[in-house]
């Protein structure tokens, strides 16, 4: 329970959080189990929640403590992510200092309220950037390594990098990261924008404790080809943890969403919907003009924002009666 004691000291009387039982508070530290993400009590866990959009690119600012606090108020947000673009303009090879700044105020705004955090080095090509992972993580586990709350994802979505490289990329991070923070979990992306899983099933990371890999899915492109690829990846062992996913976009007729729904609450998968956004694309929760604070109506959602909602606001961790 070492996040939720510091929790309550360094933010009393900013949070409710502090004063009820938290989701991280609830759980504790994540770690791998068996091939499953388990609490610290050894039950799975799966958790719901939203990945903010590239850093970089939130013109809107919907990176701020606000926007986290309405997402575990009126969504019942369990895990946010916080999406580092790293090479693309304006990213933080680029602009490190802005992009770090971010990511700490959606860190310190999780850990305010009690749910869990990913640091996503939102990267295509991070085994070109090796240093500067090592540099950033570091940096991230010396500061947050003594708290629960915090997840790292040292690679978001490798493109047509082969699993050898994408391995020996994540193992020099992985090291990086265990000298400062021995235990909070890592996740590896895969590749074909992490829906290669079977690789890393077949040459897992085997140095280090704590280690997940990446799922993404889109239900209008993945459907039950991936769900048969990653199966198979979890028959071999492997704990998976789907860090960004979209619906159709409608949000009305979108059987895949629910199939892919099934399938995490089958295999008590935690899952992030993209993402936290106004921008024009289907995949946005918000309309143009909605607050970056929160607040929203159902009118300034979206439609996959009203789809979403409704899934992560109605989701149970796997222990709980929610």
């Amino acid at each position: 329970m070492k996040a939720y004691l510091l929790t309550t000291i360094i933010f009393i009387g900013i949070s409710t959080a502090t004063f009820a039982e938290s989701v991280v508070s609830k759980h504790g530290l994540l770690r791998v189990q068996g091939g499953q993400v388990v609490n610290e009590k050894g039950q799975p866990v799966s958790l719901a929640g939203n990945s903010f959009f590239w850093s970089q690119w939130d013109r809107t600012g919907f990176w701020n403590e606000d926007c986290v606090k309405w997402l575990v108020e009126d969504w019942n947000t369990t895990i946010i992510r916080a999406a580092m673009g790293v090479e693309n303009p304006g990213g933080y090879l680029e602009a490190p200092a802005k992009n770090e700044k971010k990511v700490r105020v959606l860190v310190d705004a999780a850990v305010a309220e009690g749910v869990y955090v990913i640091i996503d080095w939102h990267s295509h090509h991070a085994e070109r950037s090796t240093s500067e992972a090592v540099a950033f993580f570091t940096r991230m586990a010396r500061t947050y390594g003594k708290l629960d709350n915090v997840i790292y994802e040292i690679y978001n979505e490798p493109k047509e990098t082969e699993w050898k490289e994408i391995k020996a990329y994540s193992e020099t991070v992985i090291a990086a990261i265990r000298a400062v923070d021995p235990d909070n979990l890592i996740i590896v992306g895969c590749g074909k924008w992490s829906q290669r899983v079977d690789a890393p099933a077949a040459d897992p990371i085997t140095d280090w404790p704590n280690i997940a890999y990446t799922l993404h899915f889109y239900s209008k492109m993945h459907h039950q080809w991936l769900r048969d690829r990653a199966d198979a990846a979890l028959g071999k062992g492997i704990a998976l943890f789907v860090t960004e996913w979209g619906p159709v976009g409608d949000g009305k007729n979108d059987p895949e969403t629910e199939a892919w729904m099934k399938w995490c609450k089958k295999n008590k998968i935690c899952h992030l919907a993209w993402a936290v956004n106004d921008k024009d694309e289907a995949w946005s929760i918000v309309k143009k003009g909605a607050s970056p604070n929160g607040n929203w109506t159902t009118d300034d959602l979206r439609p996959a924002g009203k789809l979403e909602r409704r899934i992560i606001r109605n989701w149970s961790d796997g222990n709980s009666s929610r």
